[in-house]
């Protein structure tokens, strides 16, 4: 996710919807401000199905984010109704509660809130939605087995709603990762216990929803190898909904200057899978990159660095910005931008960020996962000399860096939109009641 804070979401240019549907949404967190990736989405989405005339309820998690009185504005002006519990220290008590007595994984005890879940169930049990968009495995807990589950008959259905859970990506993956690339031995500890809680959790609660989104194929492939590993049937409910950019914000800039042997990476820099990946790019190949081109630069730019990306401020040529008013003017500086990301899982809004401003990229398999940006787009390098190597080739060549990048905007003009990934979201919706 990149640090830049969009005050609120482009409202989207869209038709009203010939049918328009009544819909819930859970969320483990405050749409606004949008400063992480999730966030992001939500918020779109809520701006897109407002658009369209839907008739939208939020029920979300305040989990203490700066959220001013304009953003919560916002958010009663686009939905029918806007609910919010406080997340606390109670809530951090029950939530490990759960954790040892229930064995749920730790972010799904934490996030799994008593009153939350209490009034959804009142409000669905009601009939008063025709869908239930449950984001983030995090909250599977506050919907799970309130809609009917998928093929079963209309006549089956009795008034319950179709319920959708945005997995996104594989939570199982992710942790593992994390857990692999953990700068010390307590966080690996942790990561390997949540992954083992995660990975139980993840192979059976998708039963328990009409469908489950998911960004892409690695994502359903991990859940399914969890699933034959705890003896459960394979995932086979899942649609793929992957997130969009906003292609007016980040955009080629001819009224900004490239500069030249100039990298960025952007990010949220406390994040661990973007401190991790900077780490690595500087202990193994960035100076590589300086031996090629001593002149060359890069900037890290991102809200919240940590001590650790601080630290990397001090090597030649690094800059570490902390919080910028607009990411997307840096990254139109770069004559080349990386995602050298070596954990995670599901998409990365950053690398659509960089493709949609016509950059030239070198990223990691991992990065490049949920995207699956087509060769020709992008430079794909997971070695670290193949790594440095590609981006002094595109540091030297740029005739081909500026081919990749008029390639790269074309790819997320084509399609990843906002518009194009929740167009086919609300068709999935009409299919799961119609069907």
């Amino acid at each position: 996710m990149s640090s830049h804070d969009i005050l609120f979401p482009t409202e989207p240019d869209v038709e009203p919807a010939e049918r328009k549907l009544r819909i819930c949404i859970i969320y483990g967190r405050t749409p606004l401000p949008m400063r992480r990736a999730d966030q992001l989405t939500v918020a779109h989405l809520i701006a897109f199905l407002h658009a369209r005339g839907h008739a939208v309820s939020l029920f979300y998690l305040d989990t203490g984010g700066q959220a001013t009185e304009a953003d919560r504005e916002w958010l009663r002006q686009h939905t029918e109704l806007c609910q919010a519990y406080k997340f606390g220290r109670w809530s951090v008590l029950r939530g490990l509660t759960r954790v040892l007595t229930e064995r749920v994984p730790v972010q799904v005890g934490l996030f799994s809130h008593p009153q939350q879940i209490r009034e959804v169930r009142e409000h669905i049990n009601n009939n008063e939605y025709d869908i239930v968009y449950t984001y983030y495995f995090r909250s599977a807990e506050v919907t799970k087995g309130l809609g009917f589950p998928a093929g079963t008959p209309k006549y089956q259905r009795a008034g319950r709603p179709a319920s959708f859970l945005a997995l996104q990506l594989s939570q199982t993956l992710n942790t593992k990762r994390i857990a692999k690339q953990a700068p010390n031995i307590p966080l690996k500890l942790f990561y390997e216990f949540e992954s083992r809680l995660v990975e139980r959790y993840e192979s059976h609660v998708w039963r328990h929803f009409t469908k489950s989104v998911l960004i892409g194929k690695s994502d359903v492939e991990e859940i399914r190898t969890a699933c034959r590993k705890n003896k459960q049937p394979e995932i086979d409910n899942f649609v793929f909904g992957a997130h969009g950019t906003d292609v007016t914000r980040f955009t080629p800039r001819k009224d900004i200057q490239v500069k030249p042997d100039h990298l960025v990476f952007s990010g949220v820099m406390r994040t661990p899978t973007n401190v991790q990946a900077v780490q690595w790019f500087a202990k193994n190949a960035w100076p590589a990159v300086l031996q090629e081109r001593p002149n060359a630069t890069w900037a890290i730019v991102g809200r919240e660095p940590s001590a650790e990306v601080r630290e990397l401020g001090k090597l030649p040529g690094v800059t570490v910005t902390g919080t910028v008013p607009d990411p997307a003017l840096l990254i139109s500086e770069a004559a080349v931008c990386i995602n050298p990301m070596q954990a995670g899982g599901g998409m990365q809004n950053k690398l659509i960020e960089f493709m949609a401003s016509g950059k030239a990229i070198v990223a990691t398999s991992v990065a490049n996962e949920g995207v699956s940006a087509p060769p020709g787009t992008l430079l794909i390098a997971d070695s670290p000399t193949d790594f440095a190597n590609a981006v002094i080739r595109l540091l030297s060549d740029r005739v081909l860096a500026e081919k990749l990048g008029h390639a790269a905007r074309e790819c997320i003009l084509n399609d990843w939109t906002w518009k194009a990934h929740f167009l086919k979201l609300e068709n999935a919706f009409y299919e799961s009641i119609d069907n």
